[in-house]
């Protein structure tokens, strides 16, 4: 009996495609400039963080029953992010059941908590799915991952700097926010001097940076899922 489970088991984990790259467009549904695009944001994301993204698209998930189940294997089998920080991300596309995955490393939860992935898949990649335009929609959800991770490893992308993004927030980001009130602490008393108490509300104020550039593919680090992300 455990010599069956685990032989189905073998033959589950050989069916799972081998990566080609961090783009892996298995259904041929995304247009060269715009993989090349994703390439680049991706590839400037490993270059200053460290942090993997990995997008995969594929006609079936069959034999497995969910693409939830289907995107924890892929990301256990191709080991996503770094060994240590377990900071990848996976995106899964399924034609034959029409959804869409992200899966998330245990280093990133707290950047990308599961509400964040879903709204990237909600107001950015689906609505560039109903017309047709799987590229476009997988950049635009990849540069929105890519701006939260950048953002909680304090660096600034380069790449795509004032590239706006269908469904994202117009906004500060949070790291100029914080310069913003530090500067305030320290010269809002040298202007008023000391006659007085000033006392003031902050709206806090809450965006993105931007992407890319390229580099080789040399396989992922290692990394694990944390079980985390979202489904669409």
């Amino acid at each position: 009996m455990i010599a069956a489970l685990r032989s189905l088991f073998l033959i589950l984990y050989l069916q799972l495609p081998n990566p080609v790259g961090y783009v892996n467009d298995f259904a041929g549904i995304i247009d060269p400039q715009w993989e090349s695009k994703i390439e680049a944001v991706i590839h400037e994301v490993k270059d200053k963080t460290g942090a993997e993204i990995a997008v995969v698209t594929v006609n079936s998930i069959e034999p497995y029953g969910t693409i939830e189940e289907y995107a924890v294997k892929l990301f256990e089998k191709w080991g996503i992010g770094e060994e240590e920080k377990d900071n990848g991300v996976l995106v899964v596309v399924a034609l034959d059941i029409r959804k869409v995955r992200i899966e998330v490393g245990y280093g990133l939860e707290g950047a990308i908590p599961d509400g964040f992935a879903g709204e990237i898949i909600r107001k950015t990649i689906v609505p560039f799915f109903r017309k047709g335009s799987y590229g476009e929609g997988l950049y635009y959800g990849v540069l929105r991952l890519a701006r939260r991770i950048a953002g909680e490893y304090n660096v600034e992308l380069e790449g795509t700097k004032g590239v706006k993004v269908p469904g994202e927030e117009p906004g500060v980001d949070k790291w100029q926010l914080i310069k913003f009130l530090i500067f305030l602490f320290f010269f809002f008393p040298f202007f008023f001097g000391r006659r007085r108490r000033h006392y003031f509300w902050i709206m806090p104020f809450w965006g993105g940076g931007g992407g890319g550039f390229g580099g080789g593919f040399g396989g992922f680090g290692g990394g694990a899922s944390g079980g985390g992300g979202a489904s669409g």
